[in-house]
C-alpha cells in the first residue's frame, strides 16, 4: 500500500490523488458574519460571543399548607434583589394580604438587603423573615441577626405563632413547630421531574408550562387537604373577614 501523499490530511495516496475532488467528502460553504469594528479591533478580528439569555432557576412561593402562591425567574444567580423583586410582583396588587411570616433559606441575607436598601420598606412592618428548618442548621451560630431575627423556632416564647405547646399520647407536654417550613422544598423536588423538558423550551412555552404545573400541584394539594379534613373552618374565615357567625 503506497504511503499517503499528505499525512496531515490523511486522505489519498499519490496514485489516487486525482480522485480527491470526486470521492472525498467535502464541507459545504460556511456562514461568516462580518461584525462591526470594536474599538481598535477590526470586524474580522471580533469574536462573536452573544448567546440567548437563560434562567438560573425559578423561585416558588407557597402557603404553609403547600398550595402555590406564585413564582418568578432568577437570572445568573439567586440574588437577594431578584428574590425581593419576585415578592414585590406577587403581592403588588394585594398589599394588605402579605403573609406574617416568610420562610426562605437565605432569609437573613434577604432581611439585610431590605434594611440596607430601604429601612422604611413595608415588608419590615408586615412580615417576619425566617430561615427554614433545614437550612437554619447550616447558618453560622455567630450571625446575630440570623439567630435573633430569623429563627424559625425560638423557644423563648418570643414567637408564639411559630411554636405550639402540645401534649403527646403519654401525657408529656412539649413544644413543637406550628408549620412545615419545607413545603417549598417538596414542590421543588416535584418540579425537578420536569427539568429536562423545561430546559428545551422557549421563554413563552416555559412560562405557560410552569403556570400549568402550579395549577396542577395546587389542585392536588387542595384535594389532599380536603381528604384529610384539614381545611380551615367557616368560623376562621368569619373571624378573618370580621364577620359575626350566626348562632
Amino acid at each position: 500500500m503506497p504511503p499517503l501523499y499528505n499525512y496531515k490530511n490523511r486522505c489519498f495516496c499519490e496514485t489516487h490523488l486525482d480522485l480527491r475532488n470526486t470521492c472525498r467528502i467535502t464541507h459545504g460553504p460556511s456562514l461568516r458574519v462580518q461584525l462591526q469594528a470594536l474599538g481598535d479591533t477590526t470586524g474580522d478580528q471580533v469574536v462573536h460571543t452573544f448567546k440567548a439569555k437563560t434562567t438560573y432557576g425559578s423561585q416558588t412561593m407557597q402557603w404553609a399548607c403547600g398550595v402555590p402562591i406564585g413564582w418568578g425567574k432568577c437570572y445568573r444567580s439567586e440574588s437577594t434583589p431578584q428574590v425581593l423583586g419576585i415578592l414585590e410582583r406577587i403581592w403588588e396588587d394585594y398589599p394588605n394580604s402579605r403573609p406574617g411570616f416568610i420562610a426562605y433559606d437565605s432569609a437573613c441575607d434577604l432581611l439585610r438587603h431590605i434594611v440596607t436598601q430601604n429601612p422604611g420598606n413595608i415588608w419590615l412592618a408586615t412580615t417576619k423573615f425566617i430561615v427554614d428548618a433545614w437550612h437554619y442548621i447550616g447558618h453560622r451560630a455567630s450571625d446575630i441577626l440570623c439567630r435573633t431575627r430569623c429563627n424559625h423556632a425560638p423557644m423563648d416564647g418570643s414567637q408564639q405563632d411559630l411554636i405550639l405547646t402540645v401534649e403527646d399520647e403519654n401525657g408529656v407536654v412539649h413544644q413543637t413547630r406550628a408549620f412545615n417550613t419545607e413545603t417549598a422544598e417538596q414542590l421543588n423536588s416535584w418540579l425537578r421531574g420536569f427539568e429536562a423538558a423545561l430546559q428545551q423550551m422557549s421563554d413563552v412555552n416555559y412560562d405557560f408550562f410552569v403556570h400549568v404545573l402550579m395549577m396542577i400541584y395546587g389542585e392536588t394539594m387542595e384535594n389532599h387537604i380536603f381528604t384529610k379534613g384539614s381545611e380551615l373552618s367557616d368560623d376562621f374565615w368569619a373571624a378573618v373577614n370580621g364577620e359575626d357567625m350566626e348562632t
